[in-house]
């Protein structure tokens, strides 16, 4: 997510069904109190979970 892939290619990475992925998304944007992707990940940088 952070490196700009789509779900479908996220899906395809982790041999996955897009599907899940989004189901997986809207968990992690429900967690961190997030709308979307980009605030997710804009959250992810601002906490230094990646460098």
């Amino acid at each position: 997510m952070a490196h700009g892939h789509s779900n479908r290619s996220i899906a395809a990475r982790l041999v996955l069904g897009e599907e899940t992925i989004k189901t997986h998304a809207s968990s992690i944007y429900r967690k961190l109190g997030v709308a979307d992707r980009g605030q997710a990940v804009a959250f992810a940088l601002r906490e230094g979970v990646f460098v």
